[in-house]
């Protein structure tokens, strides 16, 4: 084995020891003929590897973040470790030189394979790797950490003629050591993201205790409040359903749904709404499983449920599992599901039911509610989001085009939401969003019925 000192170009010396960590990590002895172990070199490439870990945290990590001394702290550990290894033979052998070379030839390959890791996780951050690769990601991590260790053992034993048994003893001894290391500082990084605080809120009015003990009271009211059927004729009764508190456009969007139902269709006194919002906490009575599910009940009884009609709306976020929700922040409150609603509409005996949800993923609750006497109207397919729920808006792209512009023009659904289709493809095409596809699906026998319906809700034509 020959070690020499630096020439007169660190740069070269650089690249010569970056070529060596190439030899070693093809485990070739030839690695210590290329190595130029040195004070200057050491530091160059302690820095080049700082940069490549750091480079990672960042690109892993992201922005706004801030530098973490601990982590700092951390990542010296295993360079120490290799300078105790160095002189360690260093005193065996009687090289003084060796002392540095350890420590050097590793840096020098967790140079060349910190950037490899830069370069797979940015790959993968902009899907740029092949789908069949993602899956062996962290196997493939742990594979360029564990190797330069084999590698380096491996060299250095070798070339030093180390029996079988102490090279066996010195890799299992630098493996437990960098395993300890990486199991007991794995949440250690030199860059961590930093979250923006939350603006500090006032608390939630449900937490009021005079709005809290007034829920059942409203509750009770508003199902009080509704008419009964009047025999011979059919009634329609609308109830609304505003899931997500934490933003206006749903509280509005019901309750721009109710006035068109309680103007245009006639349908004053036999219209519920259930909001979860803080400015209506006070006066209406909130949305959740159990409201919903008395309501259904409660309408049920003021309803002939074989001939009179249910038009139910709901209107929040929903979620890739299929599921709208229904939260007031603290309350711990269950999401609509297709399932459950399928149950409790069916619990409730309603038979005609004309039902639109406005959320994303909603197409998804259709194969669920489908039945001969329902239609299900739905602001987006299974698999798309819908959009508009914004804070400054008064309703969602397919609430404002199916209820505030179609509805008030049209005198059918399928007329109002083939109209309603339009308008929302237009606005999202101007906004360069995915189209949402919104669903239409009616069972047979509503499909034969609807015409007559119809003709009860939309009394008055031109």
């Amino acid at each position: 084995m020959r070690l020499t000192w630096p020439g007169p170009h660190p740069l070269n010396d650089l690249s010569r020891n970056l070529w060596a960590a190439c030899h070693m990590l093809a485990f070739r002895r030839s690695a210590l003929r290329w190595l130029m172990p040195s004070p200057l070199a050491f530091v160059v490439l302690f820095l080049l590897s700082l940069s490549a870990s750091f480079s990672f945290d960042l690109i892993s990590e992201g922005l706004p973040g801030e530098w973490s001394p601990a982590g700092f702290a951390v990542y010296t550990l295993p360079t120490f470790v290799l300078l105790v290894f160095g002189q360690m033979l260093s005193a065996r052998h009687g090289l003084w030189r060796l002392g540095l070379a350890p420590a050097t030839l590793w840096l020098a390959a967790d140079v060349l394979l910190g950037y490899t890791q830069c370069l797979l996780l940015f790959a993968d951050q902009h899907r740029l790797l092949p789908s069949s690769l993602i899956p062996h990601l962290s196997t493939l991590y742990t594979l360029l950490y564990v190797w330069p260790i084999l590698a380096l053992v491996f060299v250095f034993t070798r070339a030093l003629a180390w029996p079988w048994w102490e090279r066996a003893g010195a890799f299992s001894l630098l493996c437990a050591v960098f395993a300890v290391w990486s199991l007991s500082f794995s949440d250690e990084r030199l860059w961590h993201a930093v979250v923006p605080a939350a603006p500090t809120q006032p608390p939630a009015r449900i937490l009021e205790e005079k709005v809290l003990y007034a829920q059942p009271e409203l509750l009770q009211r508003a199902l009080t409040a509704l008419q009964p059927e009047r025999p011979e004729q059919v009634d329609w009764y609308f109830l609304g359903v505003a899931g997500a508190s934490y933003q206006n456009v749903f509280r509005s969007e019901v309750e721009g749904a109710r006035s068109v139902f309680d103007s245009r269709f006639a349908g004053s006194g036999r219209s519920l709404l259930l909001i979860n919002n803080d400015d209506t906490v006070d006066a209406q009575p909130i949305a959740t499983r159990t409201s919903i599910a008395r309501a259904l009940q409660a309408t049920a009884a003021r309803m002939d449920t074989e001939n009179d009609v249910l038009f139910l709306f709901l209107t929040s976020h929903g979620s890739e599992a299929h599921d709208i929700e229904l939260s007031y922040w603290p309350l711990d409150l269950g999401g609509v599901s297709p399932s459950w609603l399928r149950r409790v509409l069916d619990e409730s005996g309603i038979r005609r039911r004309v039902i639109v949800l406005s959320a994303c993923y909603s197409g998804g609750f259709i194969p669920l509610l489908r039945s001969p006497d329902t239609l299900v109207i739905t602001a987006s397919s299974a698999d798309k989001t819908s959009f508009g729920c914004s804070d400054d808006a008064d309703y969602t792209y397919f609430g404002r085009a199916f209820f505030d512009e179609a509805l008030r023009r049209e005198y059918g659904f399928r007329a109002a939401f083939d109209v309603a289709v339009g308008r929302v493809h237009e606005r999202e095409q101007a906004q360069g969003f995915e189209s949402s596809e919104p669903q239409w699906d009616i069972g047979e026998q509503l499909a034969a019925d609807l015409p007559q319906l119809e003709a009860t809700l939309f009394p008055v034509r031109p």
